[in-house]
């Protein structure tokens, strides 16, 4: 009650000097927040001291500066919409051309270039088709699913196998019709390469993505992401994901290394615009109907970060370009910093294609493919379990319920299946470098990412222009991607907060498994042959899972979590509990509450079924989970 009237007492006498001292109220211009969707000032912490007579007064204003600029809930105007979507789009398509490629290599087709632009299209459509699915009808995160990382590495461990090895790619051989007798030519049989090599092993990888996905959906449809959480903890996540990050460290390094001055370039304009100016609001011209020409101040330098970054560190490649510092040599890697790099592409990319199920033919299977493809699965589950939690975080979100992660789980492995009925060749999750877009530019809308999945199939469907933005030089894309990787790496790290760091046991688990995956992987993959347990197939399954640092180490941290005594709260597991207050970060703003999980169309029906509690991917699962929202809710009708 004192604590109360002291707060009284100190707004009246803040509004009392603020009389005295004849301070004008701030001008509140309705029409900038009709144009932006926001208001656009934000308030930073800080104490002014005034003197009143002779009195030295203290004015506290409130600190604001943590908020977002627009919540997961919040619909920017459809302009700025594009314009966010956009800068997703852009960030996402490196990687879709990347996993594309990685594909290609695995089956032997790196020179096909009609087979890898139908793979392209066919990985941009359903990253495009899953991103609005799981942001609509899943774990309704704003998250971008895509070809993650953890699908990537397989590839490159099928790419090593020797069942896999590509035959050098032969000539064309042409029937004389005159003398009866065929004869060679120097021209490659890309077509008949296509259909008696590539083709064959495409489709054996899709028929074990098929299984791998149902298995994928099978965990989220049945519940089994709740005992996850009971054995898989912080102390298994860091290791696992900063591991992944470590083994793609040469994939950035492509993208980079054709001109480290441009990556550098675009990577601190990436950094000053969204971090070193960090809480400069932009003044900005803006026209209304009631004020005519004035001035706001926008945030735009960190809303539109990368995007800024990629047209600048574009620019430059175009100038460098055309002044002939480039070298025009295509064996050169510095010939992928030239702006006329993928014009070709452009030109052979037709204006119009659309993937359909079956396209490459039938499906086929190997237990090999399929334990890569599984061993990526568990990867993936354990990679968005930690993304949930993160994109939660940043998004100033309780942590997901888990209807809600099951529900998004689901819906990864339903799309995973459906993209090996498509011949994509990898499966599709959350992707991680989006988060950590949301935190450098504070937006975290939900409708920006369903945007993002309608730019997506245009980018799909109109081959040319998805082919347009593929053109972008490697190191423009390898320079934006660094900061938005690296912060979600930091963010990873980050978990560690929620375990005793100064315990000896933690120390140990984080430690081992970070050596060891780094060690055994090294080791296996300079000495394969080494392996001889007289079982074929199982020499290649230990030779896919030794030579895998993410899964390698993981596993180790794993074992030793599980094993080591230890409390929940020791290993972190209290923190990560659902439908706990410990679950809740007091250290985070938590904006809006848990009803932004919810699927408010289908809500309502739920609740007159009964039955539904039982079934784990919709809001209404376990009856306390039922009472609790319940609860909540008749709390804000009364408010």
């Amino acid at each position: 009650m004192d604590a109360s009237m002291e707060c009284v007492r100190r707004l009246s006498t803040k509004n009392d000097i603020l009389d005295r001292m004849d301070v004008g109220k701030p001008e509140i211009v309705k029409d900038d927040k009709d144009i932006l969707g926001k208001k656009p000032s934000i308030a930073e912490q800080k104490t002014q001291k005034q003197n009143v007579g002779n009195e030295k007064i203290e004015i506290e204003i409130e600190d604001n500066s943590w908020k977002l600029l627009y919540k997961v809930s919040d619909s920017p105007p459809f302009y700025m919409t594009v314009l966010f979507a956009l800068q997703q789009t852009l960030m996402v398509l490196p990687f879709c051309v990347m996993s594309a490629i990685m594909v290609a290599q695995s089956v032997c087709a790196e020179d096909d270039n009609d087979l890898k632009t139908q793979l392209l299209s066919t990985t941009i459509f359903l990253s495009a088709v899953c991103t609005f699915l799981q942001t609509t009808f899943g774990v309704r995160l704003p998250v971008y699913q895509g070809p993650t990382p953890a699908y990537i590495v397989p590839l490159l461990v099928i790419s090593g196998l020797p069942d896999w090895k590509c035959e050098p790619m032969w000539n064309k051989v042409i029937f004389n019709a005159t003398t009866g007798e065929n004869f060679t030519t120097d021209e490659p049989d890309i077509v008949g390469y296509r259909e008696k090599i590539a083709l064959p092993k495409l489709r054996v990888m899709q028929g074990s993505l098929i299984l791998a996905g149902g298995l994928h959906m099978m965990i989220g449809l049945t519940g089994l992401v709740g005992v996850l959480l009971n054995v898989v903890g912080p102390l298994t996540v860091v290791p696992t994901l900063v591991l992944l990050g470590i083994e793609l460290n040469g994939v950035m390094n492509t993208f980079c290394e054709p001109h480290w001055g441009v990556s550098a370039g675009t990577c601190l304009i990436s950094i000053i615009l969204a971090v070193y100016l960090n809480g400069w609001n932009m003044p900005l011209p803006m026209y209304t109907r009631g004020r005519g020409f004035h001035i706001i101040r926008y945030p735009l330098q960190q809303v539109l970060a990368i995007l800024f970054a990629i047209l600048i560190g574009w620019s430059i490649c175009g100038i460098l370009t055309y002044a002939g510092a480039l070298t025009s040599d295509p064996n050169d890697k510095q010939y992928k910093t030239r702006t006329d790099f993928g014009a070709e592409t452009i030109e052979r990319t037709p204006w119009a294609t659309i993937p359909y199920p079956g396209q490459f033919g039938s499906s086929e299977f190997n237990t090999g493919i399929f334990l890569a493809f599984f061993l990526a699965t568990l990867l993936s589950v354990i990679e968005s379990i930690a993304d949930y939690y993160a994109c939660a975080r940043l998004s100033h979100l309780p942590p997901p319920p888990l209807s809600a992660m099951n529900r998004g789980i689901m819906m990864e492995g339903f799309m995973s299946m459906i993209a090996g009925f498509f011949g994509a060749g990898h499966g599709t999750t959350t992707y991680s470098n989006n988060i950590g877009l949301i935190g450098m530019t504070r937006v975290a809308s939900r409708r920006v990412f369903q945007m993002l999945g309608i730019q997506l199939v245009m980018c799909a469907v109109i081959g040319k222009l998805g082919a347009v933005f593929v053109t972008i030089p490697y190191p423009v894309l390898g320079g934006s991607s660094i900061l938005s990787f690296g912060l979600f790496i930091g963010i990873m790290l980050s978990y560690l907060q929620f375990v005793d760091i100064n315990s000896t046991r933690n120390m140990a688990v984080v430690g081992v498994s970070l050596l060891t995956g780094l060690m055994v992987p090294n080791w296996v993959k300079e000495n394969s042959t080494t392996i001889k347990t007289g079982s074929d197939e199982f020499d290649k399954l230990l030779i896919m899972t030794l030579t895998n640092p993410s899964f390698f180490g993981g596993f180790v941290a794993f074992i030793l979590d599980n094993t080591l005594k230890g409390t929940k709260r020791e290993r972190g597991l209290a923190a990560w509990a659902l439908g706990e207050s410990q679950s809740v970060d007091t250290q985070s703003k938590i904006e809006e509450d848990l009803d932004v999980y919810e699927i408010p169309i289908f809500t309502k029906y739920l609740d007159k079924i009964p039955c539904m509690k039982y079934l784990p991917i919709f809001p209404t699962y376990t009856p306390e989970n039922y009472r609790c929202r319940k609860q909540l809710t008749s709390e804000k009708e009364k408010q």
